[in-house]
C-alpha cells in the first residue's frame, strides 16, 4: 500500500517534470539565441561549468540545470550520453535514468555533488553572464 506522503512525492515529481520540460525549452532558445549573438567570438559559449573533485577516468558528468525554490530543488545532469534528474532528499535518479549508478549527494542553488563509481564529483553552474572561459 503507498503512503500518502509517497502518493504526493510522486505527484509532485510528475508536476515538476512537466515544469521541466518548459524550462529545458526556454534554456535551449536562450542558448540559441546567446549562441548566435557571439558567434565567432568563442569557441565554447556554454554558461555552465564542471569543477570535479577527482580525476577519474569515468565518463564525465555536466551539469544542465537547477531549478526549484527553497528546498525542493532539482537538478539535472547529462552523463553517459542520457539526461538524469535529480530531486533533493532521493539519492537515485527519478524518471527513466532511475536505474543509473549515479547518486545525488547533496543539491545547492548552484551546485550538485554526486557520486558514481566509488568517486565523488562537484558539479556547478557558473554565475549567470560567465561563460566558463
Amino acid at each position: 500500500m503507498e503512503t500518502p506522503a509517497a502518493s504526493e512525492t510522486d505527484e509532485l515529481a510528475s508536476d515538476q517534470i512537466s515544469v521541466r520540460e518548459l524550462m529545458r525549452l526556454e534554456t535551449a532558445q536562450a542558448l540559441q539565441r546567446m549562441r548566435a549573438a557571439t558567434a565567432g567570438s568563442a569557441s565554447d559559449t556554454s554558461p555552465l561549468r564542471m569543477s570535479s573533485s577527482s580525476g577519474g577516468q569515468a565518463p564525465a558528468a555536466r551539469l544542465v540545470a537547477i531549478y526549484g525554490v527553497g528546498r525542493k530543488l532539482m537538478a539535472e545532469v547529462r552523463v553517459d550520453g542520457q539526461t538524469l534528474l535529480f530531486m533533493r532528499g532521493r539519492p537515485e535518479a527519478v524518471g527513466l535514468g532511475r536505474a543509473h549508478a549515479m547518486r545525488l549527494l547533496a543539491i545547492s542553488d548552484r551546485c550538485v555533488e554526486v557520486a558514481m563509481q566509488g568517486r565523488r564529483e562537484s558539479l556547478c553552474a557558473a554565475p549567470a553572464g560567465v561563460d566558463g572561459n
